[in-house]
């Protein structure tokens, strides 16, 4: 007598044998006994979750001797030849290799025809995704109104391929894929009927195999009784089946934390040599990846990482050397390197690629902790910079507060000098300056909108008070507006508007012309000043700067400022945010 696989052996004969799904079973228990039998119905699912071994149970619910009844009693003549697969009345077609109108037509011929021998006359279509679309049109009107002898099941691991008109006249039944618990549960039952030796690690390879299937498991599970007999190690699952062995995981992901890309290298020739399947190897990874960054975000991961309790622990431990974001770019990174190894003539070779760059993955800064560290640099160097500005001589301040209140209206002589140096007219840098009101009603009401460019001799004097104090609270309000703002000179401060001037094609001058700057800036200058304020941008050309001392001091400049080398207590901005981000400085 030939062997019968365990899968046969071990095929559900009633509805509580059937594993993993309880409302189904239950449901069709309850139409059976309240006599509520649909005349067909559609059963959905992966495959081997049971679709076709509880058709054969309901078939023989139905036409039980004893019944109809919620479960088969399996003794009588009419369960005995269900079982077999030889029952007249219970009809068993392969969509696949009867797809056609003909069979279809035929099948609508047989109908009229009453039970041999049974209650009902029960087709079970299997793959019935795979009729045509005319066969399908051929059988609608006998699904919708079939005799009431005739009861269909349909079983199908596509449902979306099957028109919505066979749908709609169908029970459906959605197969859900077994647990790995459940499916351990039933091979240990198994293991131990059959008298074989296997460890709860070794039943949780094979069931993690079988990706949900209790046919596939039960397949390997035969497969590895074959190589190992009674007594089945972890190393001949491993062998048979071709697996990843977790340590490898292991030891993968603990070099990457590590950034030892030499250990990994390691690791793929070890892999290419006992000759693994490098896809499955990638697919593993990622699956191990997954479990890390479910810890990471889940307060309670352990329902959802199916693993003994020492490798979950395992599994906590390596969690703890990462980052989220660092789990999730890995994660990325090795889902794209998988697509290159599947398409790639030199998979070995883009596997060490691979590991290589996610072992030299520099650290992922996540966007709250730059938002922090920027917040932190705000804080240094705001009270740094008030106090720099404060740092400034009295006499120096007096000297310079005397020489713009001039009768004359001339400028400071640093400033004169200055024009001097850059080849600008002397006589052009007094003799536009005038010190009356009138005069300087008459300069506001130009049209000198933030496109007209000015000169160092429309330089007007403002109160440092009134522009550090504006600088502050801008900075106070809007820490990025606030950190432009310092980059630009103050003009002129009127009862009505604000000018201010800032280097032509700078970085900040554009920034500063966008809209949505403009206006938050006017509004915040209106609060400040309690009063309607129209805000003025004027664009100064490249080394023509007409800046207070205390502007420079606001912005960190040292006893140079026109050499643009920003600092902050002794260290360059630069070198400050170097700090904060843990960067260095690349030359290309």
């Amino acid at each position: 007598m030939s062997y019968l696989v365990l899968a046969r052996q071990w095929r559900p004969q009633v509805f509580e044998e059937v594993i993993g799904q309880r409302s189904i079973t239950r449901t069709l228990q309850n139409a059976i006994s309240q006599n509520r039998v649909s005349h067909a119905f559609l059963f959905s699912g992966a495959r081997g979750v049971g679709k076709t071994s509880t058709a054969r149970i309901l078939a023989k619910a139905l036409n039980c001797e004893k019944g109809p009844q919620i479960n088969p009693c399996n003794q009588c003549t009419q369960c005995r030849e269900v079982t077999e697969g030889i029952s007249m009345d219970v009809i068993e077609i392969d969509g696949a290799s009867n797809r056609g109108i003909e069979e279809i037509r035929e099948l609508r011929e047989n109908v009229r025809y009453t039970p041999a021998k049974s209650r009902y006359k029960i087709y079970i279509i299997d793959e019935v995704h795979m009729l045509t679309r005319e066969a399908f049109n051929a059988l609608l009107k006998t699904l919708e109104e079939p005799p009431p002898h005739i009861i269909f099941i349909f079983a199908t691991t596509e449902p979306h391929k099957i028109p919505a008109t066979i749908l709609s006249r169908c029970q459906r039944y959605d197969f859900k894929r077994i647990s790995i618990k459940e499916m351990m549960e039933n091979l240990k039952q198994i293991t131990e009927r059959e008298g074989i030796r296997i460890s709860e690690r070794g039943l949780l390879m094979i069931s993690r195999e079988s990706e949900g299937s209790m046919r596939d498991a039960q397949s390997l599970l035969d497969q590895v009784i074959s190589y190992g007999g009674k007594n089945i190690r972890d190393e001949d699952i491993i062998e048979v089946l071709g697996l990843i062995d977790q340590k490898i995981l292991f030891d993968t992901v603990g070099a990457i934390a590590a950034r030892d890309a030499q250990r990994c290298m390691e690791i793929a020739n070890h892999l290419y040599h006992y000759g693994h399947d490098i896809s499955h190897f990638c697919q593993d990874l990622l699956h191990y990846l997954r479990n890390l960054i479910l810890i990471k975000v889940s307060q309670h991961p352990e329902g959802l990482i199916e693993v003994p309790r020492e490798e979950y622990e395992r599994l906590k431990e390596q969690a703890e050397r990462f980052q989220f974001e660092e789990l999730d770019y890995l994660f990325t990174l090795l889902l794209k390197g998988e697509e290159e190894i599947a398409q790639s003539a030199f998979p070995r070779t883009m596997l060490e690629i691979v590991l290589i760059r996610m072992a030299t993955l520099r650290p992922v800064l996540s966007i709250d902790n730059i938002l922090k560290k920027l917040e932190e640099m705000e804080k240094v160097s705001l009270p740094r910079d008030i106090e720099k500005a404060e740092g400034i001589s009295k006499g120096q301040r007096r000297k310079e507060t005397q020489s713009h209140s001039s009768p004359e209206g001339s400028f400071p002589k640093s400033l004169e000098q200055k024009a001097a140096k850059e080849n600008v007219p002397q006589g052009h840098t007094s003799s536009n300056i005038s010190s009356s009101p009138k005069d300087l009603s008459k300069q506001s009401g130009r049209e000198i909108e933030a496109y007209q460019e000015r000169s160092l001799g429309e330089w007007k004097e403002v109160s440092e008070e009134m522009w550090r104090g504006l600088v502050d609270f801008t900075r106070a309000r809007n820490p990025i507006l606030g950190s432009f703002l310092i980059f630009g000179s103050p003009i002129r401060i009127s009862d009505k508007e604000v000018e201010i001037g800032f280097e032509k094609d700078s970085f900040h001058y554009d920034r500063i012309l966008d809209r949505g700057n403009r206006n938050l800036l006017e509004s915040l200058c209106q609060e400040y000043f309690k009063k309607k304020t129209r805000v003025i941008i004027t664009p100064v050309e490249r080394g023509a700067r007409f800046e207070h001392p205390f502007t420079s001091a606001l912005r960190g400049d040292r006893d140079h400022p026109e050499e643009g080398n920003h600092k902050v207590d002794g260290q360059t901005l630069i070198e400050e945010t170097l700090r904060l981000f843990d960067g260095k400085i690349v030359k290309t």
